[in-house]
């Protein structure tokens, strides 16, 4: 009996063992294809990672860079959503997943975006790729080159769909900075990551992101899946005005991989530090990032409705007292810096700036949810004093995406040579930028 006893006792603990492992092993945390990472998307700050910087098959995470680069053409004005884009013979050939797409056909630069982004389409993949690269391989430079322009610095691209090819990999925190890029350069083309139905030559066509509408507060990103990668996910979602992005490398199955997600999101809203406000007042006004409606202290007052609304919420200022009494009273920080926005123009009139002609482009190097972020990068790239931005007007834009304030960091006023000039020069240097038209210079 009593050695009957043992091996039952053996024979429980070896289930145990086994059990655990397949666990860990469906979680993706006990196989050699695993990575993962969680960031904050304000401010980059890493709240979570294992196996972060091991490099990887990416599948179709690969989209998000092929994404990023029609957006970016799309900015520059050399495509827009309506652009008709031939289909070829080897985007026709492209396997599984898939439109159909027939060689000598043509959809919309909107249709092929939509389509990569929902249904994770190749052929569709392939047919941006070549528009904008003139062939496959020669738009997999231009993707490997902007992903060692935005930092991704164990990245390379060999394709423009993910399709396991030798050399293209990547790293779960290379794929966390795309897609953080992909929501703060983008915030007029981010949402179509968010749909979960994309409708095409009568067909209709679900999202692969089976995260959206199951996890409070998801919004995209992307999908991944070959044999060689296991399955894949760079996801982002925002609860209570706070943005996390996860990436999950080598997940068992979809079920398990988006349970995965699910859990380290979870544990990354748990990591992100508290708020705090800080003001001084030495000129413009300096603040960590606070959700919603933060007062946009550039030279120009800002006249949009919710700064409005907060102005008028402080008693009018007639003087400094007046001024300092109303700070003193009201509790509210926003309102604090607003009153000391109007006690600052008051004092200190704001220069007059003799208006220059402009040219018609512009260079961006950043978008942030925090004012001073977006002040620090032109700063930054100011101090390089590159004689290409001698003649710019460096200038911090505001605009929302998601219902949140993004502030744009550029350099207007340049022609076109001089812009395209001045970003590889930047680029050089360390700062990742892109040029834009006037038309999107504005806002």
């Amino acid at each position: 009996m009593a050695m009957v006893s043992r091996v039952m006792r053996l024979l429980q603990v070896l289930f145990i063992a086994v059990f655990a492992f397949g666990f860990a092993a469906t979680d993706g945390v006990a196989n050699s294809k695993y990575a993962s990472i969680v960031i904050d998307a304000d401010t980059g700050q890493v709240l979570r990672q294992r196996n972060a910087d091991k490099r990887l098959y990416p599948a179709s995470l690969t989209k998000m860079m092929t994404l990023y680069l029609a957006f970016e053409a799309i900015e520059q004005g050399r495509f827009n959503l309506e652009s008709p884009l031939s289909v070829s013979r080897v985007a026709a050939a492209e396997p599984a997943s898939k439109l159909g797409l027939r060689r000598g056909s043509t959809i919309s630069m909107g249709d092929a975006l939509q389509s990569c982004a929902t249904k994770s389409a190749n052929d569709a993949a392939t047919v941006i790729a070549e528009a904008i690269g003139g062939s496959k391989a020669g738009f997999a430079k231009l993707m490997t080159a902007k992903a060692k322009q935005l930092g991704m610095r164990k990245t390379r691209f060999k394709n423009p769909h993910g399709l396991t090819a030798k050399g293209q990999l990547s790293t779960a925190r290379d794929m966390a900075i795309l897609g953080r890029r992909l929501f703060e350069d983008f915030p007029n083309h981010y949402s179509m990551f968010a749909r979960k139905r994309f409708k095409y030559g009568g067909r209709n066509y679900r999202a692969t992101n089976k995260l959206l509408g199951k996890y409070a507060g998801a919004d995209g990103i992307k999908t991944g899946y070959t044999r060689a990668s296991g399955y894949n996910l760079v996801a982002s979602a925002e609860q209570d005005g706070r943005r996390v992005i996860g990436v999950v490398f080598g997940g068992k199955s979809s079920a398990s991989r988006n349970r995965h997600m699910k859990k380290i999101l979870d544990e990354g809203f748990s990591q992100l530090p508290k708020r705090s406000v800080i003001m001084a007042y030495d000129g413009p006004l300096a603040s960590a990032p606070l959700p919603r409606q933060k007062p946009v202290l550039d030279a120009a007052p800002d006249t949009s409705e919710p700064m409005m609304a907060a102005l008028a919420a402080i008693p009018p200022v007639s003087s400094a007292p007046t001024a300092i009494k109303a700070m003193r009273t009201n509790s509210d920080p926003w309102t604090v810096a607003n009153g000391l926005l109007a006690l600052q123009r008051m004092i200190v009139p704001e220069p007059q700036v003799e208006s220059k002609p402009m040219g018609e482009w512009a260079v961006q190097i950043g978008a942030y949810r925090n004012l001073r972020q977006a002040k620090d990068i032109l700063e930054k790239a100011k101090a390089l004093r590159s004689p290409q931005l001698s003649r710019a007007a460096p200038v911090v834009s505001r605009r929302n995406a998601g219902g949140r304030p993004i502030y744009r960091a550029r350099f207007n006023g340049l022609a076109k040579g001089q812009a395209e000039n001045a970003c590889r020069s930047l680029s050089r240097r360390g700062i990742a930028c892109f040029t834009v038209k006037s038309s999107s210079s504005s806002g």
